[in-house]
């Protein structure tokens, strides 16, 4: 029996000044994310209202394809380089669809 996917938000603050650095950090992983075996979607969005808030939208096939994923050396470099030009703890939601 297959996993019910899951679905990721994750809300990230540039602190002042550090937003174009943090997009780039950001950007680099998007596309080896979408790769990835269990992956169903992984976008990027811009608040429209506050240039230095990101939210990465993501789904994927079961908490198996998560763990994997976190494995990742592109996970693993975008939190290690995204941590000093955040403003506060990246802000995660999870919801199991069904």
């Amino acid at each position: 029996m297959s996993q019910p996917d899951k679905l990721i938000i994750a809300k990230f603050i540039a602190n002042p000044g550090q937003a174009e650095a943090l997009f780039k950090v950001i950007s680099a992983c998007v596309k080896p994310s979408r790769d990835e075996e269990g992956n169903q979607h992984y976008d990027l969005y811009r608040s429209t209202e506050d240039n230095d808030i990101f939210l990465i939208h993501e789904q994927w096939k079961g908490d198996e394809a998560i763990e994997f994923h976190f494995k990742q050396p592109h996970f693993l470099r975008l939190i290690a380089d995204s941590k000093p030009l955040l403003k506060s703890e990246p802000q995660i939601q999870s919801v199991t669809l069904s």
